[in-house]
């Protein structure tokens, strides 16, 4: 494996981006990665390891999603490791592009692009006759607008699907925590002058409801924190809102998340009305380096690994659903 990911990684290193068809926002996202890109190989790797254990399969008879793909590089993992069809799915077409002309520049890549989310991937499903025998997310499950949807999508296609879903939104370490909520602070309230959340639905509630007084304004913009443009305008009619207990935030016009936080009982709840099993597990910080971070990774990341109530300092967790 140690040699697969190597391979992967000086391969991807090598490549010059600036000549690829990338928008500017692919190219600077892939920009920031590549310096702790034998990092995210080893989750990728250690992720797929998991789940080719847990299905007892030759990776070349599985057909696995990579949702909310992104720069496409799990999808590139996978394929590295030989299994057999890699669906990636992201709502973003800028995304998609990318992980395209990535894919044509190495010469390997995803066998299906879809633009779109869990309900354009439950239809391609359907209209295909396909059947994933397991859906990875790497860094996207707190981004989702709406987790119950997500969730009813995906176990329609399989009420047995194995997920598995990694997020540095760790909502059990202190540390994460108040750098999640600066970050949320900073997107509701604004920063370097562009306009905040809170500001983009102040306009929204306003243009929408002229009669409500500047009070009434303000309670509406408070209250429909976490709203998209979609949702607000029933929320204010009928003052039924939905709060997260973290005071998470959310793009109005996209509905994608800051960061958001959530506890190991909120992801129980969600996943509950299907039936589906859930156990967390620690991720782990860089090892690699010589730098006194990456040495005092080395030491504690046997220990996240194997003890679960150090979940407390874990960088990132990883909900494991359905698989045994």
């Amino acid at each position: 494996m140690r040699y697969i990911t190597m391979t992967l990684l000086d391969t991807l290193r090598s490549l010059d981006y600036r000549a690829l068809p990338l928008s500017n926002y692919s190219r600077q996202y892939i920009h920031r990665m590549l310096p702790v890109l034998d990092y995210y190989l080893l989750i990728y790797n250690r992720t797929l390891d998991r789940l080719l254990s847990a299905l007892g399969r030759e990776p070349s008879e599985l057909t696995l999603v990579d949702y909310g793909g992104g720069h496409g590089f799990f999808s590139l993992a996978a394929k590295k490791r030989g299994v057999g069809r890699v669906v990636y799915v992201d709502i973003n077409p800028q995304a998609a592009e990318a992980v395209q002309a990535v894919s044509r520049a190495v010469g390997f890549g995803p066998d299906v692009v879809i633009t779109g989310d869990a309900a354009t991937l439950r239809q391609w499903c359907s209209d295909t006759g396909a059947r994933p025998d397991a859906l990875v997310g790497m860094d996207v499950v707190e981004h989702i607008y709406r987790l119950d949807a997500f969730f009813a999508d995906i176990f329609a296609i399989d009420p047995a699907m194995p997920v598995m879903l990694t997020t540095g939104s760790n909502a059990s370490n202190p540390f994460v925590v108040r750098r999640i909520r600066q970050w949320i602070s900073e997107d509701e309230y604004g920063y370097s002058g562009d306009d905040g959340y809170s500001e983009l639905r102040r306009r929204f509630i306003r243009e929408h409801f002229p009669e409500l007084t500047e009070g009434d304004l303000f309670i509406n913009v408070v209250h429909t924190r976490g709203l998209t443009y979609d949702d607000i305008p029933e929320a204010v009619r009928t003052k039924r809102y939905k709060m997260d207990k973290e005071a998470n935030t959310c793009d109005p016009r996209t509905g994608n998340w800051t960061e958001r936080l959530l506890t190991i009982d909120e992801y129980h709840a969600f996943l509950a009305p299907h039936s589906a099993s859930l156990r967390v597990a620690n991720g782990y910080y860089n090892p690699y380096g010589r730098t006194l971070k990456a040495i005092l990774a080395r030491c504690i990341n046997p220990f996240l690994r194997r003890l679960p109530f150090l979940r407390c300092l874990a960088p990132f967790i990883t909900l494991e659903i359905n698989i045994p």
